[in-house]
């Protein structure tokens, strides 16, 4: 599909995050795939008068998608003239500060699937970018966390073992996104941002574990946040 406007911003919407209608206008559907555990839309929109292409889901390895798949998403945005692309994901709190409806802005993050094949980059996260991403946290009056990342390809939750392992190497948050399209990205040369949407805390001695439907109850709610934030970053975008 051809895109005659200036696309300002890819956005991918990770598990249980939503744009609230009232903030997007003008909205155009390029293709939904009910396929796996998560709906998968696509589609353009405008917010804050920029042209946005959004991606409503994602594909995950423990869906039973391979590489290219997961990464094709980078692949379109590219060929629709995207330069900027902010990544969502829903991620479970590792680091003790971190409250259940936090965003938590992902500065590093440590790769643990196996089975990624990309060129080294020395840029991941745009400088840029996060500066004006917390600037418009400031002027929404949004509390953002920021820290390191850990990504999985799923799809069991953490075992009490494995919260340990992951607080000895100071991980403050994990999940099973992102990486794959970071990487796909950075070696694409897109200016790339990726925020975390603080889902469940993650404690060895913790009493209710986490689950899918839980997950995606937080997320909702935590979209609130993340819908004050989003007009005003993208208005600072070209």
């Amino acid at each position: 599909m051809l895109n005659n406007n200036k696309i300002a911003l890819a956005l991918i919407l990770g598990s249980g995050i939503e744009l609230y209608s009232d903030m997007i206008s003008d909205k155009r559907i390029i293709s939904r795939e009910y396929k796996g555990v998560h709906l998968k839309s696509i589609f353009l929109c405008r917010i804050a008068g920029k042209e946005v292409l959004v991606f409503k889901g994602r594909k995950h390895f423990y869906e039973g998608y391979n590489e290219k798949e997961i990464t094709a998403n980078i692949v379109l945005a590219g060929e629709m003239g995207a330069e900027n692309i902010l990544l969502t994901n829903a991620a479970g709190g590792l680091n003790e500060n971190f409250s259940e409806g936090d965003l938590m802005m992902i500065t590093s993050h440590i790769n643990f699937i196996g089975k990624l094949n990309f060129k080294p980059v020395n840029k991941l996260y745009d400088k840029v970018l996060q500066d004006r991403f917390r600037n418009s946290c400031i002027e929404a009056g949004v509390k953002l966390q920021e820290g390191t990342y850990g990504c999985y390809s799923g799809p069991t939750y953490e075992t009490k073992a494995e919260v340990r392992f992951q607080k000895k190497f100071k991980l403050d948050a994990a999940g099973m996104s992102t990486v794959p399209e970071v990487l796909s990205g950075a070696a694409l040369n897109f200016n790339l941002i990726a925020v975390s949407v603080i889902t469940n805390i993650l404690k060895e001695n913790i009493s209710v574990p986490a689950n899918h439907e839980s997950v995606i109850n937080t997320a909702a709610k935590a979209s609130e946040s993340l819908n004050k934030i989003l007009p005003l970053f993208i208005s600072q975008l070209n």
